[in-house]
């Protein structure tokens, strides 16, 4: 039987104006707290983010991925210690019971001077012109910066925090943009996805889809059934990652996802993983000392999926 769920559209635009009244923001507050509580998912409308950068960086895309295979392959994340650059098709493995996933990937993150660890460092830029990938690229990055901050905020408040628990995390954090191109699903193996059941390793996730292009489904547990999440036009997908589950005792949810490219042909999109400061450990409980560093958990998850040491 057909499920009548669906992931909640959320308008977060009175959270981000100032002028609006405390009462209207408290209201965003508690609808981002119920949608990750049931779901760990949700998307979001009157965001901010400019729409011509929305569309500019899915240009990107394409541009990027039309590019020969071997000029890519230069720039494989594997030559890189921050693990910022291409991952071939089929290079990811998310879901070890499932084939590998049947997608190619670009990761992008604040450009460094010098390299300073994983997740950390100079990023590898393709021989384009600056303005038609590295510009659009930067400045997308930034609005996915800004987006961040104020998601984080909406979540400590959901959960009675100050929105000063953030003050450390949010200091020079690690956020990394990642270009995927998925083709065209023409397998019938039941285990070919083009990224296999998994949850997200770091904070939050933002996502930009394709209009159109469909493909994200997100597991409902209480009904043992997948929800087909829309590629809707100025809407982001925002869901919580392994570390937030953690952080709040499973308050909010990371939830099960998985894409099969529903769309015919070419899917583009761009994910962008929020993961905060790395030598963090709980910024909601700072108290809490125990367990893994954001860093530490981030790189196992990673290496795994790619088979690296």
């Amino acid at each position: 039987m057909a499920t009548l769920k669906e992931i909640p559209i959320i308008d977060i635009s009175p959270y981000l104006d100032p002028s609006a009244s405390q009462k209207a923001r408290d209201r965003v507050a508690e609808q981002v707290k119920s949608a990750c509580a049931q779901y760990g998912f949700l998307q979001i409308v009157g965001h901010g983010v400019p729409l011509e950068a929305q569309r500019d960086i899915l240009k990107c895309c394409k541009t990027l991925f039309d590019l020969p295979v071997e000029e890519k392959e230069k720039l494989s994340l594997k030559n890189s210690p921050s693990r910022h650059g291409y991952e071939r098709m089929k290079e990811q493995v998310l879901d070890k019971k499932a084939l590998a996933d049947d997608k190619e990937g670009f990761y992008i993150g604040k450009e460094e001077e010098y390299e300073k660890g994983f997740r950390q460092g100079p990023n590898q830029w393709p021989s384009l012109p600056h303005e038609a990938f590295r510009t659009p690229v930067t400045t997308y990055y930034h609005h996915m910066l800004s987006l961040a901050r104020s998601l984080l905020e909406m979540l400590v408040l959901g959960l009675g925090h100050p929105i000063s628990v953030l003050d450390s995390f949010t200091k020079d954090p690690v956020q990394n943009l990642k270009l995927l191109h998925y083709p065209p699903h023409t397998s019938k193996d039941p285990k070919q996805f083009g990224a296999g059941e998994h949850t997200d390793f770091g904070a939050i996730t933002m996502l930009l889809q394709q209009p159109g292009k469909e493909g994200l489904q997100v597991y409902y547990a209480p009904d043992d059934e997948w929800l087909h999440v829309p590629s809707v036009e100025d809407r982001y997908v925002v869901n919580m990652g392994d570390l937030v589950q953690k952080w709040t005792k499973g308050a909010y949810r990371s939830t099960v996802h998985r894409v099969v490219n529903a769309a015919g042909d070419d899917r583009y999109s761009v994910p962008c993983f929020y993961e905060g400061n790395f030598a963090a450990k709980n910024p909601f409980d700072p108290s809490d000392e125990s367990g893994e560093t954001v860093e530490e958990h981030v790189r196992k998850k990673f290496d795994s999926s790619y088979g690296l040491k």
